[in-house]
């Protein structure tokens, strides 16, 4: 077999792969040969087709099969052969034409691990400023303010009183650009909660004074990197009309309120308390993951990762697929939300690629500091996958190898930057 690397970049390369004719010849005989035992052929038993009437009735079928088998019997000793370590699974560039009794050539994309230069110093000791894991007062009484107004009563206003924050409006609106009414883009009777932003902050502020019958308009202007292409970009105009308001009766944060809710506490106190620790834990996560995001920075900004396309574009789709399945989670999808999927990739884009280069970063740390998942908790989390899964235990294996191991290592490589980092904390 002979075997050729052409270099496309430090990180991509074409793989080129001469099979000798015997081997070809063998693997076309090995697909002929199955081919036959199950050819099914008017005018003869199963199995007893002659052999040259399958190769011109299953021609193309035979030939097919017979380079798949030629790629998977070869691939694997071209590369090892060639030296090269592939990051992603090689893609098929080109393919020679198969004959029986010649050499078949085929050639494959190869993107391989990037080589960079990583110091001790670059990674070990960095200094790092940490927000205080706390949670003032204030935080809690908001938060508990919000579950009053989640439990509230709605009364409907039957005067000419205005709308005030946390006032629930019941509107019809249609949105204009400069070509019309928008598509999509109107209702008769939409509920809005003012002063939360949930439908759109600039409609909720010139909400607050009107009265039931009140007529107006607004104009928002969208920035252009939005992910509606129906709104990015555009000057839209609104034309509203109030139809009803709603005014929520807040109940007192008392102990009886806070029985009535079910949630398993029996005094305000206790709630306060439970919804403090819950704050403090979120805010000791969100700072923790903060850090991280600072000292990994800091590392990127020292080494120069050359990254092969492909596996940028696979951080880019295994992101928008968690995007997918986070909507579905909520029973939304980029086509209910009119999300376009292209301004969504272009807006992804440097995360991909951040993503990326800090997957191989740490790998290289792990690699550096050996860094290792142990064997015992392997096992035990393949058994586990297997047992949970109804899988065999290779198939487990693989999902353990492809998906999980590699998050844990990482993770492993993350906790070890930061017990070796100078973490300095600041008051908020």
């Amino acid at each position: 077999m002979r075997v050729e690397v052409e270099n496309l970049s430090e990180v991509e390369k074409i793989l080129k792969v001469e099979v000798p004719e015997e081997v070809v010849q063998s693997a076309i005989k090995e697909v002929t040969n199955e081919l036959k035992r199950k050819a099914k052929v008017k005018g003869f038993r199963e199995g007893k087709v002659p052999e040259y009437l399958v190769k011109k009735l299953f021609k193309e079928e035979i030939e097919g099969k017979a380079i798949d088998k030629l790629i998977e019997k070869t691939l694997y000793e071209a590369i090892k052969e060639a030296k090269l370590e592939p990051l992603l699974r090689p893609r098929v560039e080109e393919l020679g034409e198969l004959k029986e009794g010649e050499k078949f050539q085929y050639s494959v994309l190869v993107e391989i691990r990037p080589e960079f230069e990583l110091k001790k110093e670059d990674y070990l000791g960095l200094e790092v400023e940490k927000e205080k894991d706390e949670v003032k007062d204030e935080e809690v009484e908001k938060l508990l303010d919000e579950l009053r107004y989640s439990f509230a009563h709605l009364k409907k206003i039957e005067n000419e009183e205005p709308i005030i924050e946390r006032d629930v409006a019941v509107i019809s609106f249609e949105a204009y650009d400069e070509n019309g009414l928008i598509p999509g883009h109107q209702a008769e009777a939409l509920f809005v909660d003012v002063g939360t932003g949930e439908f759109n902050r600039e409609v909720e502020e010139a909400l607050l004074g009107k009265k039931v019958g009140d007529k107006f308009s607004v104009e928002v202007e969208y920035p252009a990197e939005g992910l509606n292409p129906l709104l990015a970009g555009k000057k839209v105009k609104y034309e509203i009309e109030v139809k009803e308001i709603y005014r929520r009766e807040l109940q007192e944060l008392t102990d009886e309120f806070v029985k009535s809710l079910n949630m398993g506490f029996e005094t305000v106190e206790a709630l306060r308390e439970a919804v403090r620790k819950r704050l403090l834990e979120e805010k000791k996560r969100k700072n923790e993951n903060a850090v991280k995001e600072i000292v990994l920075g800091k590392i990127l900004e020292k080494v120069d990762i050359k990254v092969p396309t492909r596996y940028v574009e696979l951080k880019l789709y295994q992101l928008i697929e968690q995007i997918k399945e986070s909507l579905e989670r909520d029973g939304f999808s980029f086509e209910t939300l009119n999300i376009s999927i292209e301004k969504l990739k272009e807006k992804l884009q440097p995360i991909a690629e951040r993503q990326a280069k800090e997957e191989l970063l740490l790998e290289k740390i792990a690699e550096i500091e050996n860094i290792e998942i142990p064997q015992e908790e392997i096992d035990k989390t393949v058994e586990a996958i297997s047992q949970g899964l109804k899988i065999s235990i290779e198939e487990a294996r693989n999902i353990v190898f492809f998906n999980i191991l590699p998050k844990k290592l990482a993770e492993k490589t993350l906790n070890f930057l930061i017990e070796n980092a100078k973490v300095i904390e600041k008051e908020r």
